[in-house]
């Protein structure tokens, strides 16, 4: 019977952080948490045009953009950092690329291979 009991509270905890994981939007909270503290984000169409501006050659296409807080520009635990996360591609060569999602400021651009 103990190791029944301990089998159902094995799954329903295992529930329910995916429940917690599928509801989990970054996005939502990096915006939420820049409202709280007055910080105007750029747009998604700002980023975009920062990143065609950087990369420099013809027919970029995003695979992906992301709002995130990343923590990797924190100087202290209790840092907020807005990052806009991008994966683009060009004359086929992928880049990846971090915009400060306040200013505007590349703060990562690198060429993969």
């Amino acid at each position: 019977m103990k190791k029944f009991l301990c089998a159902v509270m094995l799954v329903i905890f295992a529930l329910s952080g995916a429940a917690f994981s599928q509801s989990y939007n970054e996005e939502a909270y990096v915006r939420e948490e820049a409202a709280r503290r007055n910080m105007k984000l750029i747009t998604l169409k700002e980023v975009q045009r920062i990143a065609i501006e950087r990369v420099g050659k013809p027919g970029v296409a995003f695979k992906e953009i992301e709002l995130e807080d990343e923590d990797d520009y924190y100087t202290t635990r209790q840092d907020f950092k807005p990052v806009w996360t991008i994966e683009a591609v060009a004359g086929g060569q992928e880049y990846e690329i971090d915009v400060d999602a306040v200013t505007g400021e590349i703060l990562k651009f690198k060429l993969d291979n």
